[in-house]
């Protein structure tokens, strides 16, 4: 038990701003989430600048 509320009294500050501001970190996650996904298809590419085009064109960053 006094190790959560250790953990408590050490993160007070960031828990309180995660309830004041509506900001997190979920497109970000996304957009890894996406990109290994593309990594695992592309497996076997043999130049890595397929592979990033491959990235930009999937995630939409680029038209093709």
């Amino acid at each position: 038990m006094n190790k959560v509320i250790k953990l408590y009294k050490d993160n007070i500050k960031y828990i309180e701003n995660s309830f004041k501001y509506d900001i997190n970190n979920g497109v970000i996650e996304g957009k890894n989430n996406l990109i290994k996904c593309i990594k695992r298809i592309a497996f076997g590419y043999r130049k890595y600048d397929h592979f990033v085009a491959r990235v930009f064109l999937i995630s939409g960053m680029i038209k093709g």
